[in-house]
């Protein structure tokens, strides 16, 4: 089984058992209208111990990388490797839409926008993506943090945090919001059974 990368910087247990607002570490991406795919900038480099790097360090450079929740790992294209003058570090078997094949992958150090980094990630070669995307981040990263995308007024947002520090769920919001004229002792409107103090007016004033 693959080990998850390592998001670095990242909260210590110490920090989110205190009663101060949790520690962590965010970038915002907005677009002028809706988008059709998420795409920022990326800076990739051979993996390294930041904490004993080698001298000399590998170098970031820096390359476009399109966001997808439907990519279990993320990848990069063969061309971002041979510019990094990456070594495989082994094969992985690929689905993809023209069917399954064996694809090299290598293991890298990549920096997120605002200096969020990501220590020792796993990715695989793909042969080209659509679109003029050199990366593209997948779960493996995506799930170590909050992941948000919104389109008020017709125009996109993106934002991710790490590490997670909050569930975010739309339906209780619209059950708090639709419960605010109803008694704290009257079943919850969200059809739980229980009162609505005990359910989605729990931490309503």
């Amino acid at each position: 089984m693959l080990s998850r990368p390592q998001l670095v910087p990242r909260a210590s247990p110490r920090d989110l058992r205190v009663s101060a607002p949790p520690t962590f570490h965010a970038f915002t991406t907005k677009y002028d209208g809706l988008a059709l795919a998420i795409v920022t900038p990326v800076r990739v480099c051979a993996a390294f111990d930041p904490q004993n790097p080698p001298t000399p360090a590998p170098t970031y450079l820096e390359f476009r990388a399109l966001w997808d929740t439907g990519a279990t790992n993320s990848l990069i294209t063969a061309q971002t490797a041979q510019t990094l003058n990456l070594v495989p570090t082994g094969s992985r078997i690929m689905n993809h839409a023209g069917g399954t094949g064996t694809a090299a992958t290598y293991m890298v150090n990549m920096m997120l926008p605002n200096n969020v980094g990501v220590i020792g990630v796993q990715v695989s070669e793909c042969h080209g993506v659509a679109g003029g995307f050199e990366a593209i981040i997948g779960m493996d990263i995506i799930s170590n943090g909050d992941f948000s995308i919104t389109n008020c007024e017709g125009k996109t947002c993106m934002s991710f945090r790490t590490p997670s520090v909050e569930e975010v769920d739309y339906v209780v919001e619209a059950n708090k919001l639709r419960g605010s004229a109803v008694s704290r002792n009257a079943p919850c409107p969200c059809g739980s059974g229980k009162k609505f103090k005990r359910c989605c007016g729990k931490t309503t004033a």
